[in-house]
């Protein structure tokens, strides 16, 4: 492609697509990871709806705290979570591995 004020235009455009579809990647296994942890807690929030927000004296029903009516998470979503994040960290790493030349 031309060479235009010193820059290889072909090169910078190839350079930012890939930063953008890695961005994508990442931010989108993450918010999964994210979705993939938070499983069990719809349940748990309506289970405790009807209880009302004082219904401790310390408040620590309504500040969610492990009790009863806990719903606990499914092992797949903690497995799914878990490889989500997984994802976002072996990007990290590689990103290291990437700009530290001893590393090679």
């Amino acid at each position: 492609m031309t060479v235009f004020l010193g820059v290889d235009w072909g090169a910078f455009v190839v350079v930012f697509l890939v930063a953008l579809a890695a961005t994508a990647v990442i931010v989108t296994s993450f918010a999964l990871g994210i979705r993939a942890f938070a499983a069990g807690a719809e349940e748990q929030a309506g289970a405790g709806a009807g209880a009302g927000a004082g219904a401790g004296s310390d408040g620590a029903t309504a500040a969610g705290a492990a009790g009863p009516g806990r719903v606990s998470r499914p092992a797949g979503a903690t497995a799914a979570g878990l490889a989500c994040f997984a994802v976002g960290v072996a990007a990290v790493l590689y990103g290291l591995w990437m700009i530290v030349p001893q590393f090679h």
